[in-house]
């Protein structure tokens, strides 16, 4: 039966399968994922500037995916799988990304307003000139992620970790003030 419906899977077209990745369950997200990956669609750059609003793709993988200035607002994408993607410039206002990795991935201009990425590993993330008004970072890994330039007004940060995050003077802090060199993240991690 698996092997009927791959082979039925292969005769879709790529714009059926990113209308799934739109509107379907998680199960449909992911199964059109899978064949999406199958044609080399996530690295071509063929979903750069798509609209994948609201879309459901839970435990997705989506490593090194080419997503530049994708529109994944409302998306849900609790502990998917993004190391090194590219979502430069991404529309990701109200996503989620309970417990996803990220590390490496590259979001530097995204919208990233009102997100929820508690618990999400974003090691070594590219954030730079990212919105991330009123995010939620609880317990997120930000470990040597940049934030040059990012905007963290409002954000709730406990239990984050800050260590070796690289900063400048144009990163808006939680509470509003820019960073510093002598900046103590403690009143925003806890920690």
């Amino acid at each position: 039966m698996n092997r009927l419906r791959h082979f039925i899977g292969n005769f879709r077209s790529t714009e059926q399968y990113i209308e799934q990745l739109r509107k379907g369950s998680n199960d449909a997200a992911l199964h059109a994922l899978y064949f999406l990956q199958e044609r080399g669609i996530l690295q071509d750059g063929t979903l750069c500037d798509s609209d994948l609003t609201k879309a459901k793709l839970a435990k997705a993988t989506l490593a090194t995916a080419k997503l530049k200035g994708v529109n994944l607002s409302h998306a849900t994408l609790d502990r998917a799988y993004l190391y090194d993607a590219d979502l430069q410039q991404a529309v990701l206002a109200k996503a989620r990304f309970i417990e996803a990795n990220l590390r490496q991935v590259k979001l530097t201009h995204a919208d990233m307003t009102a997100c929820d990425l508690s618990n999400a590993n974003l090691a070594r993330a590219d954030l730079s000139h990212t919105t991330l008004k009123s995010a939620i970072l609880k317990a997120c890994n930000l470990w040597n992620a940049v934030l040059i330039g990012a905007n963290l007004e409002g954000a709730l940060m406990q239990g984050a970790n800050v260590t070796d995050v690289v900063c400048d003077e144009t990163t808006t802090l939680p509470d509003g003030t820019f960073w510093k060199p002598e900046t103590d993240w403690m009143p925003f991690t806890g920690e």
